[in-house]
């Protein structure tokens, strides 16, 4: 049964951020399935992929440890015509949701129409938490039109029923492993031998703010280079843009170690950079609801990923020790600075942690991960026509 669907997102498209990449990604393999895919957006100037409806306008704020962008105005006319024009099998929204944009296309949606919505965030604390409950209360009338709940891992889960007081289903966020390695492809060894020059190396990618960790990284260079752990000739990559970038250049200063930082990297050069790593380092302090990009550098080919022991990421590595280190106390600058110094060191060690996260890429292929969305969109419609039978 080919279906059209209409992922519904408050945010832009013009950004490639952790949501934009879950749903372009699953949207792109449903898409090769048969099935019709549309995006119901904030705004949005470029378009990724067909049938983009840019339906409401947007300011940028800071919400979660994350800037983003929320919906201010959106044309009930401009939503109206959509949703009669395509008659969508299901609405997909991502949450939580705005009630100024998706909040109102789903109290629009006809009601033959299945509506599904998928949880992707993970809390920082209180604030996110008090917020969350108060927009889950705004957006209780809406949320009643949900006919199935999926969360991308269980953190996010938990915010789902302690915000918006729903059960949900974990399925994870996609990773298209072929595409990831059809560009590390396209981009030649040449490109992945400049990124990785002499020595061992190391890659930081992210944005510099203060969860994602660059400063973590950069105390635990500090740390090892006093011990003398580190092997001559390491040299470390920061990929990224944010407020930060300035601060940790500056602290960069301060060591031996030679860092590069290289600013914003295009899509299309990610896979070769990570490929590139004989160690890729994520030292998220939290607020991550999955572990994406830690999935992007095993299947470009990073030797070893250590990620920063957050829920998120200890869900997405499926509790593995070896690649995890902590991130909140006292002792995170030595735990990753041994961590890279052992990963470089210890061939066995890292084989073993390869192979071991190699293994994960299946879980989280975006063909798995289709599928079990798919069975959901069925039940959904199952639910919604069985409940339209029962009042006729």
């Amino acid at each position: 049964m080919t279906l059209r669907i209409g992922f519904v997102f408050d945010d832009t498209l013009d950004v490639l951020d952790g949501v934009q990449a879950h749903i372009l990604t699953l949207g792109k393999e449903l898409s090769k399935r048969g099935n019709e895919v549309h995006y119901l957006v904030g705004q949005t100037e470029q378009r990724p992929v067909e049938h983009v409806h840019p339906l409401a306008r947007n300011v940028m704020v800071a919400f979660n440890g994350n800037r983003m962008r929320i919906p201010i105005l959106s044309k009930a006319g401009a939503i109206n015509q959509v949703l009669e024009k395509t008659h969508f099998d299901v609405l997909h929204v991502q949450a939580p949701y705005s009630p100024l944009f998706a909040g109102r296309v789903l109290a629009r949606a006809n009601d033959a129409t299945a509506v599904v919505a998928t949880y992707h965030i993970a809390p920082t604390g209180m604030l996110s938490y008090v917020g969350g409950k108060l927009l889950g209360a705004i957006n209780s009338h809406s949320h009643r039109r949900v006919d199935e709940v999926i969360s991308v891992s269980k953190v996010a889960a938990d915010y789902a029923h302690l915000t918006a007081h729903v059960d949900s289903s974990v399925i994870p966020n996609p990773v298209d492993v072929r595409d990831l390695l059809r560009r590390r492809a396209e981009s030649g060894q040449q490109t992945i031998d400049r990124f990785h020059g002499d020595g061992p190396h190391v890659v930081f990618l992210g944005r510099f703010v203060e969860r994602k960790g660059a400063k973590v990284l950069l105390e635990s260079l500090r740390w090892g280079e006093r011990r003398h752990l580190f092997p001559r000739g390491m040299h470390v990559t920061f990929a990224g843009k944010g407020p930060l970038l300035a601060e940790s250049q500056r602290r960069a200063d301060e060591l031996d170690t030679q860092c590069s930082f290289i600013g914003f990297i295009e899509e299309s050069e990610k896979p070769a950079l990570l490929a590139s790593a004989d160690v890729a380092v994520f030292p998220s302090t939290g607020g991550e609801s999955f572990g994406i990009v830690l999935l992007e550098a095993i299947a470009s080919g990073s030797n070893v990923v250590l990620a920063g022991d957050n829920p998120g990421y200890r869900s997405t590595m499926m509790n593995d020790e070896d690649a995890l280190f902590t991130v909140n106390s006292e002792g995170r600058a030595k735990a990753l600075a041994e961590g890279i110094a052992r990963a470089l060191a210890d061939r066995t060690w890292a084989e073993r942690v390869h192979a071991h996260e190699q293994g994960l890429l299946k879980l989280y292929d975006v063909s798995t991960v289709a599928d079990q969305v798919e069975a959901v969109y069925r039940q959904a419609i199952h639910d919604r026509r069985r409940a339209a039978a029962s009042k006729s």
